[in-house]
């Protein structure tokens, strides 16, 4: 199956449309104006439809973590000791 033309638009541009289509549905749902159902429904799919396009362009490409095998048993309190130290930074929101 052949997909059809794309379109490059900014994921910021995007948020105000977003924005301006939920507006539109909480207004409508609200009964605060009225509105044809056949266009609150398709503005309803659009804005699941666009969401769901945004997250997967914004999806986080896997990473590795380094990590090495500590063999000496005595090392290992040290390197425990160092793995679960608070940085300074949060030692100051424990300390307030």
């Amino acid at each position: 199956m052949a997909k059809g033309p794309t379109t490059k638009v900014s994921n910021a541009k995007l948020k105000y449309l977003i924005k301006l289509a939920e507006t539109f549905c909480i207004k409508a749902e609200n009964g605060e104006w009225g509105v044809e159902p056949g266009t609150y429904q398709a503005i309803l799919k659009s804005v699941d439809h666009v969401k769901t396009e945004m997250a997967k362009q914004d999806r986080q490409r896997r990473r590795t973590m380094n990590i090495s095998y500590i063999e000496d048993p005595e090392r290992r309190k040290m390197i425990g000791q160092q793995n679960t130290q608070k940085t300074i930074i949060e030692q100051a929101y424990d300390d307030e």
